[in-house]
Parts: C-alpha cells; structure tokens; sequence
C-alpha cells in the first residue's frame, strides 16, 4: 500500500510524465472550447450527445467547473464587455488581477445568482446535471487526485495540481487577460480583445480572441490565411466521425466587379460585413496618410473608435490631428461610417440615404484613397 502511495502502479519515465500531463491538460483545454464556448455558449456547432457528455463528464473531473456558471459569465463578458459589469475585464480590473486572480472573479460571479438565472439558458438540465455535476461538483476533482496518486503515487499529486492550475492560468487568466491586453487586431471591435497569437495551440484556438469576439458565432476562430485553429480541426475531425456538426461561420465579405445596385443588397452586404468595412478603410485609407506624414503616434490610437480611447490618449489624437488636416478629415469620415454601420436606431429603409449622404461628404474631399475606397463600398458580397 506504501509502495503504490509512493510510487503508483504505472512507471512512467520523466518524458512519459510529461507527456500525459500534456494530454490531460490539452483534453481539457478542448472540452472548454468545443463544448463550453464553441457549442453550449454560442451554439456554433452542434455536438453528439456521446461526445457531449464525455466532454461534461471530463470537466467535472478535471475542474469541477458546472456547465450553466461558465456559458453564463460567459456571455455576460459579451454583453457588458469592457464595462464595469464585465466580470473580468482588464480595462475595469487591471491586467495583473485577470491574468493572476482570474480564477477569483470567476467564483465571484458564480456565485452571483442574477447572472446565472439571466445568462444559462438552453444549459443542460437533466438528472445527472442535477444529482451529480451540480450536487456534487468537488467529488469529480477528489476522485481525480486519488486516481492520480494510484497511477503515479506522489508524482500524481503533482500532475493533479498542475490540471487544477491549468484552467485558471490559460484560461481564466490567459483568455479572460491577455486576450484583452497584448496582441495584434483583425477587426475594430468595439472592445480590447486580441488575437495573442496566429497560431492557436496550447488554449485550443481561443487566442485568436479578436476573432472570435468580431464573430462570437462562428466555429472557427482562425479568419486569415496565416492563422491556425486547433479547435477547427478538431470539429473537422469530429465532423468526419459524425460527432459534431457545424452551424455558423464568420461571413466572407467578398468585392465583386459589378457595383450592387439594389438598396436592400447593398444595406444587407454592408451591415453583414460592418468589421470588414471599417478594416478595409482603416488601413486602405487611413494608414496611408498616416504612414506618409511619419507621425510619432501609434497608429492603433487612429484605428480604434474615440469611444474606446482614455482622456490622455484622445488629448493626444486631437493634438496630432489638429496639425493635419488630411488626417483629421479621413479619420473623423472613418469614426461617421463606423457610427453608421453599428447604429442600432438607423433603420433598414434609411441606410441607403445616410450612407449616400456620407459617400458624398467624402467625395467632396478629393482625397484619392477615399475615392478608391468608394468604389468598391458598394461592391461589398456576403458569401
């Protein structure tokens, strides 16, 4: 008994160690992001009862996390993102306390009963979420440190204490911190996700963070050609084994040859491909007249919406912008386009209107980037 207590019934080498707790840690990794996020949270994809509760019962083991108090923090994090209701924003909180505390903010809104009962629609609900992954949500994570001490005798409570670092560090603190801090931005969204990484590996895709907060929808994280998505290819491979299917997709905003010439297309294209649009000016139109004046200000400053600047860096914008006025036109033509194709009072029948209204104020400009622009504004596919 000493024996097993000591050194367990499996004599893995260093590298084999390694190796499995690797593994371990990855399934989880993948069971958040297929199941939690991609399929429960966001109905993205649609996962094989099988597989479903493989995934529910692996995270009960591994994190003793419940199904309905992640999705709901979740989807809370979307709707009050950047906000002082966000439960763990970096802008609100401060980098450190996301990245090391993380696991903290979200026990405390846990056990906020409002947002569990507003956010945890269509979670499960059935009799062994009730009995056991509810009831009895720390018996997963004790099972699993016994397990482990049996496998591997006293290197299995490092292993154990490594799988229930994992979540909180990558996740909580890694997704939830960096993923709105450090990195580079496809999409101006209205918030301060990044993608950390083009290649996502080690959290299951969920560093490309921006991505999927412009098209918090889509299956698929990885939206450039230069991009990797482990998640994606594990739903493709699922998919072939007819495990998981998939829903939604990011659109694929396309510029045809011929201009639309139907009002309720060109409305339709345009708000469907909003993030698209406002990218394609940004750096189209606007980074050239900022690259050629050679400014010694962050070009991310001009890009993101004045919303989301503090006071220090709007005195700044408006410092430099007062010293050109080429710049300054572009730049307040980008934030009135962006208004408009985020505005949630401008209705359907007027769009047209507005958006000839601003095509007109640019042209009058004469500003041969923005003219370029203009012609393909109207242009804009969804495929």
């Amino acid at each position: 008994m000493i024996d097993i207590f000591i050194n367990g019934i499996i004599p893995f080498s260093t590298v084999e160690y390694v190796l499995y707790t690797l593994a371990v840690t990855h399934i989880t990794i993948v069971a958040i992001t297929l199941y939690l996020h991609r399929g429960v949270c966001h109905s993205a994809i649609t996962i094989h009862p099988i597989l479903s509760h493989f995934f529910r019962f692996w995270l009960w083991l591994t994190t003793s996390m419940r199904t309905a108090d992640w999705v709901a923090i979740h989807r809370k994090h979307h709707a009050k993102v950047e906000t002082e209701n966000d439960p763990h924003s970096p802008a609100v909180y401060g980098i450190n306390k996301v990245l090391f505390q993380g696991a903290d903010l979200y026990h405390k809104e846990k056990n906020n009963k409002e947002t569990i009962e507003k956010y945890s629609q269509n979670c499960p609900n059935d009799w062994i979420e009730k009995k056991l992954y509810t009831g009895r949500n720390n018996l997963g994570i004790l099972i699993l440190f016994i397990l482990n001490i049996i496998m591997f005798g006293t290197v299995g409570i490092i292993i154990w204490s490594i799988q229930m670092m994992w979540t909180p560090i990558f996740a909580a603190g890694g997704i939830n911190g960096a993923g709105h801090y450090w990195g580079y931005r496809n999409y101006n969204t209205n918030d301060d996700s990044t993608n950390m990484s083009p290649i996502g590996i080690i959290i299951g895709g969920e560093e490309l963070h921006n991505n999927h907060h412009a098209y918090p929808t889509a299956a698929k994280f990885s939206l450039r050609p230069w991009e990797f998505d482990i998640g994606w290819m594990y739903i493709k491979i699922f998919g072939f084994l007819k495990l998981c299917s998939v829903k939604r997709l990011a659109p694929k905003p396309i510029i045809q040859e011929t201009e639309n010439t139907d009002s309720k297309i060109i409305t339709q294209s345009l708000l469907q491909s909003k993030l698209a649009v406002i990218t394609d000016f940004t750096h189209k139109v606007l980074k050239p007249v900022y690259k050629k004046e050679k400014f010694k200000l962050s070009f991310k400053l001009l890009a993101d919406h004045p919303n989301r600047l503090n006071q220090n860096e709007e005195t700044i914008v408006n410092k430099y912008l007062s010293r050109n006025i080429k710049l300054n036109t572009i730049y307040n033509l980008k934030n009135k386009l962006h208004e408009l194709l985020h505005s949630r009072e401008v209705k359907h029948e007027n769009f047209i209107e507005i958006l000839n209204k601003w095509t007109e104020e640019a042209k009058s400009h004469g500003i041969d980037t923005i003219d370029d622009f203009l012609i393909r504004l109207k242009s804009y596919k969804v495929i």
